[in-house]
């Protein structure tokens, strides 16, 4: 299967070496492609891995995961164009954390959850 992951941080390239290593094609993606992680990254995992844009990782994947970080999800979606989220199954595991003073905390929802 064709996996899609909006974002390149810690989260989205996990999941995606989790995918891959069960046989899937995976294209992360970042506003820069071609950051020096991300291209180790897919050294690493071979040629089942890609990197592009939001809006290329969207249209690529049969499933679309969002893996970015709360202040650039709504960015990474607006430039995914919402046209390549039709008849797809969208799997976020963004946290909702607000990094302006630590720890941490939820910058939306209630004292646990977004």
């Amino acid at each position: 299967m064709r996996i899609g992951i909006l974002g390149a941080g810690d989260v989205a390239l996990s999941l995606g070496t989790g995918l891959i290593s069960l046989g899937h094609e995976v294209k992360v993606s970042s506003r820069n492609p071609s950051k020096e992680n991300i291209v180790t990254w897919i050294s690493k995992q071979g040629k089942n891995a890609a990197a592009g844009t939001f809006k290329d990782a969207a249209w690529f994947g049969d499933i679309v995961i969002v893996a970015t970080s709360w202040s650039g999800t709504a960015d990474a979606i607006a430039m995914a164009d919402s046209n390549n989220f039709k008849g797809k199954i969208v799997i976020d595991v963004t946290n909702p954390l607000d990094f302006s003073k630590m720890p941490p905390g939820l910058a939306v929802g209630h004292t646990n959850s977004a």
